[in-house]
């Protein structure tokens, strides 16, 4: 080979080396840059890699953070669950999600979703793990705040003596205050069944309000429909019944909230005039 070809060559394989060198630099910036933590593992599930991201949210130095140094900042609470979680993937290789909660450098507990993916070889090893980091603190608050106001909404219908039915959009009964469950001697389980209709009411009213009842739920307002609701003794007496949609804020329905009055006196003196 010539020496200007030997030239030639040395130069292309500098500029092929700087360029995967500028590429390896853009992907590391990438890396430690992106909001999530990214890490690996090595096939025993102890720690190759942790972004820069995540050195900086828990203040862990490279050599605290490796292997199974991470464990340090989850929560004590969390821990033997995560651990048994993340053994339990390692054993049945697959991508998976795990929960967790990470102490921040000034010691605060923020909740992680843990997002895990195996590499595997030729042969079908595992070779590495790939895993990312993804705060969702605010929408376990959300999520706590929406179980503690559910909460407070069942406590505060359990208080009222009208009976009370909340029912999902379609019409599928959520949940039933005591004051149904003392009228008609039924568990909860049995109102949430698909059959409560056939077992609450009178089955003459259920067919004729059928339609009715559909068309209002598709309509999406306010209605009222009279039936005879059965007693925990068998006899049945006539209810108004109710029925008044509930909208978040964005305007779309995510509620029914019927509520049931005894008219029996009133409906038999009618019959008698």
């Amino acid at each position: 080979m010539s020496e200007l070809a030997q030239d030639s060559e040395n130069h292309e394989l500098s500029d092929a080396l700087e360029k995967l060198g500028q590429e390896a630099v853009r992907l590391q910036t990438l890396i430690d840059t992106v909001p999530s933590f990214l890490w690996t593992s090595f096939p025993d599930g102890s720690k190759e890699f942790l972004n820069k991201r995540w050195y900086e949210y828990t203040g862990l130095t490279q050599e605290q953070g490796k292997g199974w140094g991470w464990k340090v900042v989850v929560h004590p609470d969390d821990l033997d669950r995560l651990i048994r979680e993340w053994l339990a993937l390692l054993n049945d290789p697959k991508p998976g999600e795990l929960e967790t909660r990470i102490r921040r450098y000034d010691g605060e507990y923020r909740w992680f979703l843990i997002r895990v993916l195996p590499e595997f070889d030729a042969q079908g090893n595992v070779v590495r793990w790939l895993g990312s980091d993804t705060d969702i603190e605010d929408r376990k608050r959300a999520e706590t705040k929406l179980l503690e106001d559910e909460r407070e909404s069942r406590r505060i219908t359990d208080a009222i003596p009208q009976t009370i039915i909340v029912l999902d959009p379609s019409g599928d009964p959520l949940y039933a205050n005591q004051a149904v469950l003392e009228y008609t001697g039924l568990t909860m389980q049995e109102v949430l069944s698909s059959e409560f209709r056939a077992r609450m009411f009178h089955p003459e009213d259920v067919e004729k309000v059928r339609e009715e009842r559909q068309a209002a739920y598709a309509r999406g307002l306010p209605f009222e429909i009279e039936q005879r609701t059965r007693r925990k003794d068998g006899q049945y007496r006539w209810f108004l019944i109710r029925l008044n949609p509930f909208r978040d804020e964005q305007g779309r329905l995510v509620r029914w909230y019927a509520t049931g009055t005894d008219i029996d006196d009133r409906k038999r003196a009618e019959d008698r005039t």
